[in-house]
């Protein structure tokens, strides 16, 4: 028999609350949540939203594939979304470990970026300002003209390098079917037959956004990758085969397996825990975005 990774009350946990933040915000009609260990890639949790009763699959299969809600398309392994502002953590990491700057060093947010005069974006915050930042504030308030300045003061080449290794854009190691995904960047716009790169296609990529997509289980990873201090580990769901009977005999123990290792140095881990720590902490952005 095979024993899974899955914390079956984490699991429970996770599908109710996914189930009740769904109905809470109103228009959402899906979901997706997973959690990893980070020190192994184990998967924790790994919840579709809406889902179905495994016990009655035969019978209601009819019903569930014409669901325009599509219940058995699992989100969390083929659901490809922009990722937005959790992609900042990873430019925190990639800012201060390549040199660009440290987690103490400030770039100016004046609610509007203006270093192109044909592509001047706002910040969320527009039009009140986030002032002088540094990487754990813009990290807590997600202030996107940091990130703007960071992204081109970096460039798209270093970008994704980071990304990459990272695992944007890369099959994490699951065992079940899974998409990939976009790495925005020129390589990506060429091979699709698209518009070339601009300046302004970075500094959109810089904040999780140009065409960046990925699935959660992708972002949850390369999260853990930073976190863990640069170690991306192959995702994998399966923790043992056990022999049927009495003796329930270990035949099989699933490994830990290294995908790729990204040199981090410790005041980007720093930086980037500290970012999501106040974020968790003090929830200024939502706050504010909410009134």
């Amino acid at each position: 028999k095979m024993v899974y990774t899955i914390d079956i009350d984490l699991q429970i946990a996770a599908e109710d609350g996914l189930a009740e933040n769904v109905a809470l915000i109103g228009d959402a009609r899906a979901g997706a949540l997973t959690a990893l260990d980070p020190k192994t890639g184990e998967v924790l949790v790994l919840a579709s939203y809406p889902s179905y009763d495994l016990n009655i699959y035969n019978e209601s299969y009819n019903e569930l594939v014409n669901d325009p809600a599509n219940p058995l398309y699992n989100r969390v392994l083929n659901g490809v979304y922009t990722p937005g502002s959790t992609f900042k953590v990873g430019m925190v990491a990639a800012g201060i470990s390549n040199g660009t700057l440290r987690s103490s060093t400030t770039l100016r947010c004046d609610g509007i970026y203006t270093y192109y005069g044909d592509y001047q974006p706002k910040c969320w915050y527009y039009p009140q300002t986030h002032g002088n930042v540094n990487a754990m504030y813009a990290l807590q308030v997600s202030c996107n003209c940091y990130f703007y300045e960071l992204g081109r003061i970096m460039g798209i080449d270093k970008m994704n390098e980071y990304c990459r290794a990272y695992g944007l854009g890369e099959h994490t190691g699951i065992e079940l079917p899974e998409k990939t995904g976009i790495l925005a960047g020129p390589d990506y716009r060429e091979s699709a037959g698209l518009l070339g790169w601009t300046p302004g296609n970075t500094i959109a990529a810089a904040i999780g956004q140009s065409d960046n997509s990925f699935t959660p289980l992708q972002i949850a990873n390369y999260i853990a990758t930073v976190t863990n201090g640069g170690t991306r580990y192959a995702v994998h769901l399966l923790k043992e085969v056990r022999a049927y009977g009495e003796s329930g005999e270990c035949l099989y123990t699933s490994g830990v397996e290294v995908l790729d290792r990204v040199e981090l140095t410790d005041d980007a881990i720093y930086g980037a825990r500290q970012g999501m720590r106040q974020m968790a902490k003090y929830d200024s952005a939502v706050q504010a975005y909410m009134g």
